[in-house]
Parts: structure tokens; C-alpha cells; sequence
């Protein structure tokens, strides 16, 4: 398969690029930007003639034969001379049809290799066949699945009817726009778009719906997705009123949408994501490719009356935006990590999108098309409302992190937005006073916030490789010179950024850097030090997150997946010269379980002893991993070691309770999603055994902290708890400051329990963790 000279990537696909780069080095969604779509074939379908049709396709648009290379820092999108997609089909019979959909979604792309569009024929009767087609979407959009089925159409009925195709001969090509962005990018144009959004977003907070804490984690991509549907009556309704009040469909949702988030939140300020469409040249109608940018939309109606006024609002809204939607909202996005010390933007985390009908299965000769239904298995945004114009009627679905959310919630949701879209329609004058409930102020949610150090004098760089970094750095970031302490954010890089240094490792210094150390480990010196180390047993019971060092180690605890490889973000943050290490449930595979939680932590304690006989250590867990710390800070008191520090990370006092015969499935599940989300970089390691050892081990520790009790532990500690933990924590009748005589330092943190690890929420703990240790040396 021979291919054209390379191009420039857009904007866009870097984002995606970067995305993807983070996925693979932490395994944890590797088909997050997965589109698929499927179709149902009732009748005699030609098999020979469709495949020549969809060939006759992927021929002419060379956004589907398209991959991505970084050879120096630069992303680039190559497109092949030919692509050719074979149709065999596969028989599976209708009850096993959901399995196989969901199947081909968890399958992923691989963007450098390719090719990144397949085709699958489903034999599920003689004349009953689904097609599906797997896309990823740096090389498609919305847009382009009617493109794509309206010519795949056009041909297989041109190839069964023995005629010419009608088709335009030569349509445009994604790779085009891409360079043409490029040149705008550079344009007055560019800059004033970029100022406005500067304006626009200055100040905005975030949305806090309420959320609700999983009784076991959950990989935080998981998603489900409630559908809901707006009758022909109301559809009409607002049709007309749209018409009279000179808004779109989408303004007046945009505004029903505002309301049901202000209602959730108590916020009348919401700020949401909606998609667009960037295909203003004629020819770009009919391309395929990435063209969708997203916009932020920031509404504010704390002083409107009625929904009339708000409508009006949204309307001025949505027409400022659409007048600057060019502005590619990845590099709007890294522009306002570099005004954050480089924290990541928290513009929105919920999205609004509107389409009319998509693609017409009518018109294939000889049969009946029918889409079919996919309910997505993960969440792109914590909530994000597609609404589609279906002939008379609206069909709506709301996609939910399903870590976040409970399914009633979010069922409760899409209630009250047909209610309320069924209210104002009604009654387009009514007080917003009678939608919303009375103004209260937010829930005062205090968060770990630590002022950043003092800086000394520069240190200059150590080793080669420390001075070939700090040369890297500068270069990425455009930067004069870079010390080698100076942290990667703290000069203005982000995450487009972080994936182009990554590649420049590769070419100047020949070894492979995991986008995700940078998070970790931001500094030249840092970084260094994670490139120079040998590659550990990432399974082991015992793993050595930093072997050398001549003070107290450092031991975590693993939380209730096993796996202890999260921990690695807080190695910038515990002092020089403190030994760390990751304890595993690797070790209980086989024969070797504990039988109750002391002889649990009894083994774990064996392993602090042989790298610390005398017990003088910190010792310090996330969850369930918290309790074993506790208990282990216990044991080593009794026994004369010395703990000098015991941190929680929303961890929750164990009692006894009665134990259950079986786990739940949903606790199951979530115990499996949270070994699949705990991968980083060595998650290949991670084979269809170990992952069901660990499946086992934890459902085995679950029921082994349901028959203990903590106890008392005579020294101190730090304790971070989430919102979200604190109904357990009322359950439990007991906290952490009645079992710790030394006193407990508490700190809130605004990030819901399965986030408490991300390396957002480390960069604030990380801190505090240091002090602590400094305070207790």
C-alpha cells in the first residue's frame, strides 16, 4: 500500500493524537474514539456489489486511508494511494448481536499502523445482514456518515443496475482543510476569534451537579447512555415558537438545557459544550474527515424573569459563537492551560448537541436499511444531551459517566428536560422563579490549595542527560533556556505540547518517554531519572517506585484492584532521599490467600520489614488501601517500629457487617473496570490471567474487610477526603480522628473518589504529602 507525501495534521487531530498517545501508555481506554456505526439489510443483498461499493468510497476520500506519524515533534497525516476493505460475512445469530456490536467498539485503532476504517458484514439470516463500520474520529465526524452512506448507496445501486454512479467526480479532501487551517492559524483573524473566547470564558467556573459515590471503583471512561423522546405535539410547538422568536431548534434546547443544569447544580451560570460543524466551503459539504469543532457556550440568567428573556439571551450567545467557532478548540484549550500554570482547563464538562435526521436508508434497491442502535460503552464528558430532529418528533439521549452518575439520576434528567420543554413551549412567558427552585448558595467545598514554593538559585544540569533535556525542553516550549528543576507546565507547556516533546526524546536520545511520566515527573531532572531506570516487574509484590535513597521508605498500599502503579505521580512530590515502593496483591495468586484481613496485612507487613527491619517508615493508601495502612501502621507500632507518617486518601474506617454470600454483579463489575483502568505504563503485563488472579484476590479482600474492624493507632495522620465518600463515612459511625490519638490533619478535596488519583488531583495532595514528611523527618 504505497503513500502520498505527508501533510500537516489539523488542530484537532493533534488533540486526538495526544489522547491517544495517554491511552495507550496507561491501557486504559484504547477505543475512546471509536465511532461505530450499523446498519440493518432486509432483502437480497448483493454481498460482491456492496463491497465494491464501499471500495468505490474509501477511494475517493483520503481522510479513510489516513494515518499519523511524529517523526520530529511535528504530527503528520499521511494518506495511502489505496485502501482495500473485503466483505466476508460472519455469521451471528440476532442474541448474540449486542455482544458482537460491542465487540467491534472495544477493538480501537491503531493510528500510526492503521488503517483507521474497517467494514464487517453480519449474516444473522439468508436475507437479514448487518453492516457495521468502525471509524476512528480523527479521520470523521457526524457529517461524514451521511457522505458516506449516501454515495455507498449511489454506487450499490449503480452496481446492481449496470449503470454509471452519480456522484460529483472529484469532492474535497480533509487534508486540504487541514493545511488551510495551518495558514489561518497565522491570520489577524486567528487572533481576534482567539481574544474573544479569551473574553468570553474569563472567570468561568465549572458545573457541580450532584454526584454519587460508587460503592466499589470504576474506570472513569465507563459510560451508559438513557434515551427520552419528545412527542409530535410539543416537537410542533417549539417549532413554531422557534419561528416567531427568530432562534434555532438548537438556542431554544440550548436554553430548556440551561435550565434543567441550573436546576441540578443551584448555578444560574452554566457553561456547556455544543459541537459545530466547521465545513463553510461548499465542497467540504460533501467530505469526509474531522471537520467538528466544539464551542463553549457560557450562560449566564441570574437576571432574567421569564423563559422568553433567557431565550433571547441564549440566542445572543450562540450567534457571538457561531461568528467564532474557526477557532480550533484544542488550541483554544492549550492557550488556557498556559494562562493556569498549565492546570488543566476546566471549561466545561458538559455537552449539548442538535442534529436533524441523519443519513436516509431509503432508496437501496431491492432492500429495507434500517440503522441499529449502539449504546456507547464510554463517556467522552461526564454528561453530554444529543437531541435529533426524527421526522415529526425529537429523540433524545443522554451518554453519562456512569463513575459519576446513578442511572435513575440521570433518568431524573432527562424528565425534568421534557418537562420543562413541555412547560415553556406551553407557556413561553412563564417566571423562571416557577422552574427553579428557590436561590441558595453553593455548598461552601473547601480544596487543598498550596501556595507554590520560593525558588532558589538555578541548579545546573548533573549529567548529559539532564543537559539534553533541559535543550528539549527549551525548544518545545520556545523557551530561552530551561533549568533543570523547571517544571514543563510551570513555563507554559500543555498537553498538545507534551506529546511533541515526547517525540523529540525519541529521536535525540533513542529511548521511548510514555506521555504520562511528564505529568509524573515534570522536570528535566525528574525526567531523567525515569529514562536512566530500569524497566521493574511491574506485577511484582514488592515494586521499587524508587529504589535508592538513604532515609525513611515510603510504602502504598494498594487499593482494592491490587495494582499500586497510580502511586508513581507522587514521586515529584515525596522528598529526595525517601526510598518508595508499591505493594501488590500479586502475591496472593494461587494458593497463598490470606484468610482474614489481619493475615492480610500481616503478608504486606512482611515485605515493609524485609526492606525496613527496624519500622521506622511512612506508610500510606487510596480506599481500601488506606484501611490496610492503618492497620499496618497498628501492627508496626505494637511490634516497636516507628510510623512517621500515615496518609489516607478517601479511605473509610472499616466496621464489621454482616457478609454477603454473593458480591453483587455491579460490585464485580466495577472491580474489573478498576484492574482495566489501572494499567499505566506496563499495563501489557496485564494478561487474560493475571487480570482474573487479581478479579479474584479482590473480590477475596472485599470480603475480608467486611469481617475486620480498624482499631486504634497511637500516632498521627493525614487524611483526604472527597464529597462523594462522605455518606459511607456517616454509615461507618466511626472516623478516622477517633481511632488516631495523635490527631488527624483533614483536607477536602473538590474530585469525586475514583479521581483521586489522577494526576490533577496529585499535583494538589502531592504538596501537602511533602510538607507532612518534612514536618515529621
Amino acid at each position: 500500500m504505497s503513500a502520498r507525501e505527508p501533510v500537516p495534521a489539523s488542530v484537532g487531530q493533534e488533540a486526538l493524537w495526544f489522547v491517544d498517545q495517554l491511552d495507550r501508555s496507561s491501557a486504559r481506554y484504547p477505543a475512546r474514539y471509536s465511532m461505530v456505526f450499523a446498519f440493518r439489510y432486509r432483502g437480497d443483498l448483493v454481498v460482491p456489489a456492496l463491497e465494491r461499493a464501499l471500495n468505490q468510497v474509501v477511494a475517493r476520500h483520503g481522510a479513510l486511508r489516513t494515518t499519523f506519524a511524529e517523526p520530529d515533534g511535528r504530527l503528520l497525516q499521511t494518506v495511502a494511494d489505496d485502501l482495500v476493505v473485503r466483505l466476508v460475512a460472519e455469521d451471528v445469530p440476532e442474541r448474540a448481536l449486542r455482544e458482537r456490536l460491542t465487540l467491534e467498539e472495544e477493538r480501537g485503532f491503531d493510528l500510526e499502523r492503521g488503517p483507521l476504517f474497517r467494514a464487517v458484514l453480519l449474516r444473522q439470516a439468508e436475507r437479514d445482514h448487518v453492516l457495521v463500520l468502525a471509524v476512528h474520529h480523527a479521520v470523521f465526524d457526524g457529517r461524514s456518515l451521511d457522505v458516506l452512506m449516501d454515495e455507498l448507496r449511489e454506487f450499490y445501486a449503480a452496481e446492481v443496475g449496470g449503470r454509471a454512479a452519480a456522484v460529483a467526480p472529484s469532492p474535497a479532501q480533509y487534508a486540504d482543510f487541514a493545511a488551510e487551517e495551518r495558514e489561518w492559524l497565522e491570520t489577524a483573524g486567528s487572533r481576534e476569534q482567539l481574544d474573544f473566547w479569551r473574553r468570553t470564558l474569563k472567570g468561568a467556573g465549572p458545573l457541580h451537579l450532584p454526584r454519587r459515590r460508587r460503592e466499589a471503583p470504576v474506570s472513569p471512561a465507563a459510560g451508559a447512555t438513557v434515551a427520552f423522546e419528545v412527542g409530535e405535539e410539543v416537537t410542533a410547538a417549539l417549532r413554531d415558537l422557534s419561528t416567531a422568536e427568530r432562534v434555532t431548534p438548537f438556542m431554544f434546547l440550548h436554553a430548556v438545557f440551561h435550565l434543567v443544569l441550573a436546576r441540578a447544580s443551584g448555578q444560574r451560570e452554566t457553561v456547556v459544550g455544543s459541537p459545530m460543524s466547521n465545513r463553510h466551503e461548499v465542497g467540504s459539504q460533501n467530505a469526509i474527515g474531522y471537520f467538528v469543532n466544539m464551542v463553549a457556550l457560557r450562560v449566564d440568567s441570574a437576571g432574567d424573569r421569564r423563559f422568553r428573556d433567557l431565550l433571547r439571551r441564549v440566542r445572543g450567545v450562540a450567534l457571538d459563537a457561531y461568528e467564532n467557532q474557526d477557532y480550533p478548540f484544542a488550541r483554544l484549550v492549550a492557550h488556557l492551560e498556559a494562562a493556569r500554570d498549565g492546570r488543566p482547563s476546566d471549561l466545561f464538562d458538559t455537552v449539548l448537541s442538535f442534529e436533524h435526521g441523519s443519513a436516509d436508508p431509503a432508496g437501496w434497491p431491492g432492500l429495507d436499511v434500517a440503522s441499529v442502535s449502539i449504546e456507547e460503552a464510554s463517556a467522552k464528558f461526564d454528561v453530554q444531551v444529543s437531541v435529533v430532529w426524527a421526522q415529526e418528533r425529537l429523540e433524545g439521549a443522554i451518554t453519562f459517566r456512569t463513575a459519576l452518575f446513578d442511572r435513575p439520576a440521570v433518568e431524573s434528567l432527562a424528565e425534568h428536560f421534557v418537562t420543562v420543554l413541555t412547560r415553556v413551549v406551553a407557556d413561553p412567558d412563564v417566571r423562571l422563579a416557577a422552574l427553579l427552585p428557590a436561590p441558595r448558595e453553593a455548598a461552601a467545598r473547601p480544596v487543598v490549595r498550596v501556595a507554590p514554593a520560593r525558588r532558589g538559585p538555578a541548579r545546573p544540569p548533573r549529567t548529559a542527560r539532564e543537559e539534553v533535556l533541559c535543550g528539549l525542553f527549551a525548544e518545545v516550549l520556545g523557551a530561552r533556556s530551561v533549568g533543570v528543576d523547571d517544571g514543563f507546565f510551570d513555563l507554559g507547556g500543555h498537553s498538545l505540547l507534551a506529546g511533541r516533546l515526547a517525540s523529540r526524546v525519541r529521536s535525540a536520545l533513542g529511548v521511548e518517554m510514555a506521555v504520562q511520566w511528564l505529568f509524573e515527573s515534570p522536570t528535566p531532572a525528574g525526567l531523567a531519572g525515569r529514562l536512566d531506570d530500569p524497566a521493574p516487574d511491574s506485577l511484582a509484590a514488592l515494586l521499587p517506585l524508587r529504589a535508592g535513597g538513604d532515609l525513611d521508605p515510603v510504602f502504598f498500599l494498594p487499593p482494592i484492584g491490587g495494582l499500586s502503579w497510580s502511586y508513581a505521580r507522587f514521586l515529584p512530590h515525596i522528598p529526595r532521599g525517601h526510598p518508595v515502593y508499591g505493594l501488590q496483591a500479586t502475591g496472593f495468586a494461587g494458593d497463598d490467600r490470606p484468610g482474614s484481613f489481619g493475615e492480610l496485612a500481616e503478608t504486606y507487613l512482611g515485605l515493609i520489614r524485609a526492606v525496613c527491619p527496624d519500622g521506622r517508615c511512612s506508610v500510606m493508601g487510596w480506599s481500601f488501601g488506606g484501611v490496610v495502612a492503618h492497620e499496618i501502621a497498628v501492627r508496626l507500632a505494637e511490634s516497636g517500629g516507628e510510623v512517621r507518617n500515615l496518609v489516607l486518601f478517601d479511605s473509610v474506617p472499616a466496621v464489621r457487617r454482616e457478609v454477603a454470600d454473593e458480591v453483587p454483579e455491579d460490585w464485580l463489575e466495577d472491580i474489573r473496570e478498576s484492574i482495566r483502568g489501572s494499567g499505566g505504563a506496563a499495563s501489557g503485563e496485564l494478561t487474560d490471567a493475571v487480570f482474573h488472579d487479581l478479579s479474584d484476590i479482590a473480590t477475596h479482600s472485599l470480603r475480608l474487610v467486611w469481617s475486620h474492624r480498624s482499631r486504634v493507632f497511637g500516632g498521627r495522620a493525614v487524611s483526604f477526603e472527597t464529597d462523594d465518600s462522605r455518606a459511607e463515612r456517616d454509615a461507618a459511625g466511626v472516623a478516622w480522628a477517633d481511632l488516631v490519638t495523635g490527631g488527624v490533619e483533614t483536607h477536602r478535596l473538590l474530585c469525586t473518589h475514583e479521581e483521586v488519583m489522577n494526576a490533577a488531583v496529585v499535583r494538589r495532595t502531592g504538596p501537602v504529602v511533602a510538607a507532612a514528611m518534612r514536618g515529621n523527618r
